[in-house]
């Protein structure tokens, strides 16, 4: 099986565990990968902007909350690694165990595919973009009715 990992960071050849917070406490160091092409993606996202993706609705969507100006002019692209399962075992995160990998040791990048913008890269893998306001970004958080409200919103088109 091959996992993906994407960084705004090109031409890396080894990844390092990287310290991780999670719930605001230290959890140990890691290297996180995906089964999840689409998800992976997500990760190459400008920093800074509170995100929420979907990529199990029928229509995978992105919602990034800020001022897309301030987020599209941040968006530098970035790269798209595939990576061997070897090394990986259950996240410690349990709540995302269906969607992330870890590894305690560096990793070679088996591959790279890289990206001059993270949002056409969204788009053309069929992930509909949206920027939303804090109100609106709050609204979404943890509500069983987000796929259907995000549907009401403005879509993105790069």
């Amino acid at each position: 099986m091959k996992l993906y990992h994407a960084s705004p960071i090109k031409n890396l050849k080894i990844l390092e565990p990287q310290r991780t917070i999670s719930n605001d406490k230290y959890i140990g160091d890691f290297v996180f990968a995906t089964r999840h092409k689409k998800l992976a993606l997500m990760y190459m996202l400008p920093k800074g902007f509170p995100v929420l993706m979907n990529i199990k609705s029928p229509k995978p969507y992105v919602v990034l909350c800020g001022n897309s100006r301030d987020i599209l002019k941040k968006d530098k692209g970035g790269a798209l690694y595939e990576l061997s399962a070897k090394s990986f075992h259950r996240t410690p995160q349990t709540a995302l165990s269906n969607y992330e990998m870890v590894s305690k040791m560096p990793i070679n990048t088996l591959s790279e595919t890289d990206y001059e913008s993270v949002t056409r890269a969204l788009d053309k893998e069929g992930i509909e973009i949206y920027f939303v306001n804090n109100k609106t970004f709050d609204k979404l958080i943890l509500n069983p009715e987000q796929d259907s409200i995000v549907q009401t919103l403005d879509r993105y088109l790069p």
